[in-house]
């Protein structure tokens, strides 16, 4: 089965790494903002868990981006005898949606098929993308309007500077985490990664030196019914066993605000990371997130790095997202 994702634009690599991370399958094609995989079986529950990804469709054919050519795919791909309505993304410069729709709704007409704008049975997606066009069945359209209704500002417990739940949800995805799996966050703040990790069946374990901290992660899961446990403890020195989660994924302090009970910061990220090593399983990852760069400490500790994306926030702080490997 050949599926194509739209990503998002948000960020140029996080959402290509975010799906490669959940999906099993071969990469068979990569244009902007699209990425298409072959995959034995579409997991609409994994589908699901996207956070930087606009649709998954079944590709159906790829043609060149000129109406003929549209027009000759859509009177050849095959779909099931239900009513449709069509819907082209254009990423980039090139033909215009609008178009597109009409082309294909056209092609789909004469072959019989009842088009209905309002109440369609099947989606058909054209997305098209550097003089290419992609022609599927739309199997889910991602609810990004739910990250909007867990923005820190909506939780009982609110702190400044904290995650946004999109960036949360990709950076727990990066781990590779699966449902029902232990993943830990040893700076776990209000929550927001442990809250998303909870939100896709994994099982949450959290810490932090502020007892005021782990109470309001504790409020904040509560709230939205994910079940964790939680621990008031020095990331420096884990009451935890060797190789006893499956994934880390942390947001490790920074500022001049942080709590420090080291000599200095770059000490604590470095025993940090030396303990996040010890109880992490082998061959399982750990997904950081730094203000500054942590290259050169996560090396020196004995991780592998496969991948390091930035994010932006404002013109004063991007975000570096690390994603290791024991």
């Amino acid at each position: 089965m050949r599926l194509a994702f739209e990503l998002s634009g948000e960020s140029e690599s996080i959402p290509r790494a975010e799906v490669l991370a959940i999906f099993r399958g071969l990469v068979v094609q990569e244009i902007e903002r699209v990425v298409v995989m072959d995959v034995e079986i579409f997991d609409q529950q994994l589908a699901n868990r996207l956070a930087m990804t606009h649709a998954v469709i079944e590709v159906k054919d790829v043609c060149a981006q000129k109406l003929t050519s549209i027009y000759q795919a859509a009177q050849n791909i095959e779909l099931p005898r239900v009513s449709v309505a069509v819907r082209a993304k254009r990423i980039g410069p090139g033909l215009k949606s609008v178009d597109v729709e009409a082309t294909i709704g056209k092609a789909l007409a004469e072959r019989g098929f009842e088009i209905d704008l309002a109440h369609p049975q099947l989606l058909v997606r054209a997305l098209l993308s550097d003089d290419v066009c992609i022609i599927g069945k739309t199997l889910t359209q991602i609810n990004r309007s739910q990250f909007e209704s867990r923005r820190p500002r909506f939780r009982p417990y609110f702190y400044p500077g904290v995650l946004l739940p999109r960036i949360a949800r990709a950076a727990v995805n990066l781990s590779g985490i699966k449902a029902h799996e232990l993943i830990f966050d040893p700076f776990c703040g209000t929550g927001g990664l442990l809250l998303e990790a909870g939100l896709i069946g994994a099982t949450a374990l959290g810490s932090d030196v502020d007892s005021r901290m782990v109470f309001g992660t504790k409020m904040n899961l509560d709230y939205f019914g994910v079940e964790s446990t939680l621990l008031v403890q020095d990331a420096m020195r884990l009451a935890l066993q060797d190789e006893c989660v499956e994934a880390v994924t942390t947001d490790l302090p920074y500022g001049r605000s942080v709590s420090i009970h080291a000599q200095s910061l770059g000490q604590l990220t470095e025993m940090a990371l030396d303990e996040i090593l010890r109880i992490l399983k082998s061959g399982a990852r750990a997904v950081l997130i730094s203000h500054n760069p942590i290259e050169r400490e996560v090396l020196d500790v004995g991780f592998t790095i496969e991948g390091r994306h930035t994010q932006y926030v404002h013109k004063s702080l991007t975000r570096e997202i690390v994603v290791v490997r024991k």
